[in-house]
């Protein structure tokens, strides 16, 4: 008979302790290999025996055990950690997926929820973290700038030079441009699927989207979706659904406008790059300004964002690039040209640029950018 995977639990709770384990005796999937008492004793436990889940209560200091373990997770890549408490919301979520759990277990519904965590943590097992779907947000600063064409042209580049899954995701609560681009009708949203919040998994995502090509699917805007009266609940379990959607995905690409600043920075911190969209005019680069420093102070790494001039020009009225350069403040900018024209007959017919205009020169430009996100860790050409 096949062994049962083990998990070490962290807690100073008696009670809790004593519970998880009854709750993991009846459950069957997994087996207790050992409580611990804080941190400390859970590293030496794991360097004693490679348990593949370990599951950590942060009630006794949320913020200090969080930090303690922010510096654990990256010595053992073979566990999963989830972390479990009695206090929610989304800044402590957050803080958490930042620090690398892998789930956020509520301990006053965790017996109901503990089959599905299970389930999601010990799910292929062998798989490395390097093997799920990467994330690209794609921020504007300013309506009307174009980021949903970058958007969505983006996606497609990634699906044919990958030949593997895309999806992309349109988070636009108040328009929503994705469905009509690409002429789809009907269809889920994200918000759809985060009204799932207790069965969200990879198969959920894949077949709530909408197929608009051969591994090209969407999730249609959100736009028109109530808040039931509390905004800051809509995007809760926003972090599980991008882990599913992970698992599903080679990239997934998201037209991020408009989004309260706790979602933006999730979104940040998840996402492999991160594209801050504008056009080279005095209004927009004032907004990019700003969106810049509120990423540096979500304590983005530079080296994943990728501030992009759209409909660019040599010839114009617009802001010459250096200029560009030095009101935002930044050394590294990216561009793709303005071609109105092309744009609007892809838009009109709902068809990326590589059916319409395959040799065009902004094609180019979004096949050099894709070129540019795989090597943005120093490696990739500059432009600009």
């Amino acid at each position: 008979m096949k062994s049962l995977p083990q998990i070490l639990l962290t807690t100073e709770e008696a009670g809790f302790a004593e519970k998880f384990k009854q709750v993991l005796c009846a459950n069957h999937s997994a087996s207790l290999l050992g409580t611990c008492l804080g941190l400390s004793e859970l590293r030496t436990c794991l360097e004693d025996a490679k348990a593949p889940i370990a599951i950590v209560d942060i009630d006794s200091d949320p913020h200090r055990m969080l930090r303690e373990l922010d510096l654990l997770v990256p010595l053992f890549p073979s566990t999963r950690f989830a972390v479990a408490s009695s206090g929610s919301g989304e800044e402590l979520m957050l803080e958490a997926m930042q620090v690398g759990a892998r789930h956020f277990m509520h301990k006053k519904s965790f017996e109901l929820e503990l089959d599905r965590i299970l389930e999601r943590l010990l799910v292929d097992d062998t798989k490395v973290i390097s093997d799920l779907g990467q994330i690209v947000t794609v921020f504007s600063a300013g309506g009307g700038c174009g980021a949903t064409t970058v958007c969505l042209n983006l996606a497609n580049e990634l699906r044919l030079e990958s030949m593997q899954p895309v999806l992309a995701i349109d988070m636009d609560s108040c328009y929503g441009a994705v469905s009509s681009y690409l002429g789809i009708t009907g269809g889920y949203s994200i918000a759809d699927v985060l009204k799932q919040n207790d069965r969200i998994d990879s198969q959920l995502i894949a077949t709530s989207a909408t197929t608009y090509k051969d591994n090209f699917d969407v999730l249609v805007s959100t736009a028109g979706v109530s808040d039931n009266g509390n905004g800051s609940d809509r995007y809760l379990h926003l972090a599980d659904a991008l882990e599913a959607c992970r698992g599903a995905y080679k990239y997934i690409i998201i037209d991020a406008p408009r989004l309260p600043g706790q979602t933006m920075r999730l979104l940040a911190n998840v996402s492999k790059a991160v594209l801050l969209v504008f056009q080279a005019n005095v209004k927009d680069i004032k907004i990019a300004k700003t969106m810049l420093s509120a990423l540096r102070e979500f304590h983005i790494s530079s080296d994943k964002i990728f501030p992009l001039v759209n409909r660019f020009s040599r010839w114009g009225p617009l802001v010459p690039l250096e200029e560009v350069k030095k009101a935002v403040g930044t050394e590294r900018l990216y561009t793709v040209r303005n071609n109105f024209k092309k744009v609007v007959n892809c838009v009109n017919r709902g068809e990326p640029l590589s059916e319409l205009a395959p040799r065009s020169g902004i094609r180019r430009d979004f096949q050099r950018l894709v070129n540019n996100l795989h090597g943005y860790n120093g490696n990739g050409k500059k432009q600009g």
